[in-house]
């Protein structure tokens, strides 16, 4: 498999390339305990540098991140699904292994993007045990990309309550001139876990996100 994904450099052979093995391993993992415990040592192993973000890499993981965004839909989603099986459909550990931004289009379809995990029940036992690597890194974790990041200086250090607020709402009236222009198209998480349209950015306000939770 790693050399499979290895040649196939380009979108231009990914369906014949990926796809039959993709499909195997899905129904393989889904269906044999053994078989599924087996792909995951190998696919996500627990993690101990976490300096980098997930699709960067040549490990197995590292690849089938990558191909999380790639334009070949039908091959996105069969490595999606094949990750949230090994993941045993939990989103907070989906996330752990690939980043939530990875991660966020297979979870908009399922429904599972304020957090929780899939219908199908899987054993509780070989649950994650987290190396002393990934423990002392954790704190540090952005789990939109899925790794660490430096710290940053807060831009808002050394204001007073006032100078934040005309900070913020000029941020809010620059992001309505371009929600209004069809720039961009805010969204946030309805109660069926899927994103919803958002007629003005001060519902994002009044309805904030949520994150994922295990």
């Amino acid at each position: 498999m790693l050399y499979r994904l290895t040649v196939t450099t380009s979108t231009k052979n990914q369906y014949e390339n990926l796809s039959p093995i993709l499909t195997v391993l899905n129904k393989s993992a889904r269906s044999c305990r053994a078989h599924r415990k087996y792909l995951r040592q190998e696919v996500l192993p627990p993690l101990r540098d976490v300096s980098r973000p997930p699709e960067k890499g040549s490990t197995l993981r590292n690849q089938l991140c990558r191909l999380l965004t790639t334009p070949v839909t039908s091959i996105r989603d069969l490595v999606a699904e094949f990750l949230f099986i090994l993941c045993k459909e939990k989103v907070g550990r989906m996330v752990k292994y690939t980043g939530f931004g990875n991660a966020a289009g297979h979870l908009a379809q399922k429904g599972l993007l304020a957090g929780g995990r899939g219908n199908v029940e899987y054993s509780s036992s070989s649950e994650d045990s987290d190396t002393e690597e990934y423990l002392e890194a954790q704190p540090h974790i952005d789990p939109v990309v899925g790794c660490t990041r430096p710290p940053r200086i807060n831009p808002f250090e050394g204001m007073t309550e006032e100078q934040k607020e005309y900070e913020a709402m000029k941020l809010v009236n620059l992001f309505d001139k371009m929600v209004s222009k069809g720039v961009v198209k805010p969204a946030r998480v309805g109660a069926d876990g899927r994103p919803q349209p958002v007629e003005h950015v001060l519902e994002m306000r009044e309805h904030p996100p949520n994150r994922p939770q295990s």
